[in-house]
């Protein structure tokens, strides 16, 4: 069968990299959730002073960005390389599926300008920085590992194991999904199986003793949830997404069935090896808990992995013609879903903006409290605005509760004695509501089992804290609490001094 040329396919995934990494370029700071706090710790791992935290470097499996993106700012301005990270990380879910597609076959097709779409997903939307650039790292590791399947030499060998400790480092659950698919790509041969086995081993020793040794003790490292039913229709909505909670779900199932479309007229066909690949992943993404080691949105993480996989696993038998008119609709798909997404991103951008532009609100050195107004926010989502006060730890020297420093998890550390003011696992990682407040003031922690599970540190909140950053929608706003006095007031947000009460005393 005639093919597509080569060049227009590698022409075609050069463009769909610049389309969906467009957004990125036209706002000042994506509207991702944990945009902000990775900015600011990045910053602090830059040279940045703080009163308030400092770098303690530990081997912690979470390090893609936080090693990458300060080496890079000591050339070019701090969110300029964070854009850099952030695109490198979409033209690695560009190239990963092409080039494993081109490792089974020995040619791309339509399949890996379709498997881009993917790289839009939750966990990017979120700004899951580690995970989304480390497993996009993976999928261009496995396409190496099909590739030399047969014929590695000793220096393949060598730079695997090293990779392999790298790819660790950079993020834990990448690297064990990534270990995970080249276990399942080995199953699908029984020849010489125990060997492979002894030598896929050996080249996982280096991080297998990094994880054994090195890992340091985690806060929270044997919480484990499932919560299946709770987060069956997440795992749906995690694949694609076009803005936070906006899933693509329509261009979601449209996909699935094209793939099942064109298994059952036998118009696609799966490559062999990687069947049990594929099944494994379905499975995972079925049954993935909530929770575990300590993090949560596992869940999340394998299903825009599974999609990406599919696509780049199929062997499509159709004209050339339909195979280029599959790739125009992909790119095309590609470039609604980039501008939908920038859409949703200059509304938060410009949001952002307006906070920064007043960051004199907030005093030097002060104890900052994001605090929710969930009333008049209504259904409009609010996690977009967790850690924008993390702006201010750049700006005004400032402490936040929500910055990232879980033990076992991030090297920036809370100084002594702040520590049990600061959020301490990743549970713990959500701001209180307003109507919240008055029970954490007078530590009725019985209350509510969000007390003592979510805001502990929150207990005298006001003995602790110097002001509040509260948000809020566009609906009637709630009662303020009397502890909290006006100081500034924003299209979005407002500014309250927090005044210490008898407790205090």
């Amino acid at each position: 069968m005639a093919l597509v040329s080569s060049r227009l396919v590698w022409l075609a995934l050069l463009l769909a990299t610049v389309i969906l990494a467009a957004p990125l370029w036209l706002v000042a700071m994506p509207a991702m959730p944990d945009y902000p706090a990775h900015l600011a710790s990045f910053w602090l791992i830059g040279g940045g002073t703080s009163s308030h935290y400092a770098v303690s470097w530990a081997w912690v499996p979470n390090l893609a960005s936080e090693t990458m993106v300060p080496l890079l700012a000591k050339l070019l301005p701090l969110e300029l390389s964070t854009r850099l990270f952030l695109t490198a990380t979409v033209a690695l879910w560009v190239a990963g599926p092409a080039l494993i597609q081109r490792a089974l076959f020995g040619r791309i097709g339509f399949g890996p300008q379709t498997a881009a779409l993917f790289a839009y997903n939750a966990n990017f939307i979120w700004g899951f920085f580690n995970y989304t650039f480390a497993v996009g790292a993976g999928l261009v590791v496995l396409a190496v590992w099909i590739a030399t399947d047969g014929r590695r030499t000793w220096a393949h060998q060598a730079g695997f194991a090293a990779v392999f400790l790298l790819l660790y480092f950079a993020h834990l659950f990448a690297f064990a999904a990534t270990m995970l698919a080249i276990v399942c790509f080995e199953l699908t041969t029984t020849r010489e199986l125990v060997r492979r086995a002894a030598n896929f081993a050996l080249l996982c020793t280096p991080a297998a003793a990094a994880f054994l040794f090195l890992k340091p003790h985690g806060a929270d490292s044997g919480n484990l949830a499932f919560n299946l039913l709770d987060t069956a229709q997440d795992r749906i909505e995690a694949a694609i997404q076009i803005g936070f909670d906006k899933p693509a779900t329509i261009l979601t199932a449209l996909l699935v069935v094209l793939v099942l479309a064109g298994l059952m007229t036998r118009h696609a066909t799966v490559h062999p090896r990687m069947r049990i690949v594929l099944a494994v992943f379905t499975v995972g993404t079925l049954l993935a808990p909530e929770w575990a080691f300590g993090g949560w949105a596992v869940h999340l993480r394998l299903p825009p992995v599974l999609g990406a996989l599919t696509f780049a696993s199929l062997e499509w038998r159709i004209a050339p013609r339909w195979q280029a008119a599959a790739g125009a609709a992909a790119l095309a798909f590609a470039a609604g879903c980039a501008a939908l997404l920038a859409a949703d991103w200059r509304h938060f951008d410009a949001q952002y903006g307006e906070f920064r532009s007043h960051m004199a609100d907030i005093r030097p050195h002060a104890r900052v409290l994001t605090v929710l107004d969930g009333d008049s926010l209504g259904w409009a989502p609010d996690q977009p605005y967790w850690h924008m006060a993390e702006l201010s730890v750049i700006d005004r020297d400032a402490f936040t509760p929500l910055m990232f420093t879980t033990a076992g998890q991030h090297v920036i550390r809370v100084r002594p004695p702040l520590g049990s003011i600061a959020a301490a696992t990743a549970a713990q990682g959500s701001p209180p509501d307003i109507d919240e407040l008055d029970d954490l003031a007078a530590s009725r922690m019985e209350a509510d089992a969000d007390y003592r599970n979510i805001y502990p540190y929150l207990r005298y909140f006001q003995c602790h804290f110097d002001q509040a950053v509260v948000i809020r929608g566009s609906g009637p706003r709630s009662r303020i609490p009397a502890m909290l006095k006006p100081a500034a007031d924003h299209s979005f947000y407002a500014v309250y001094d927090i005044a210490h009460g008898p407790q205090c005393r």
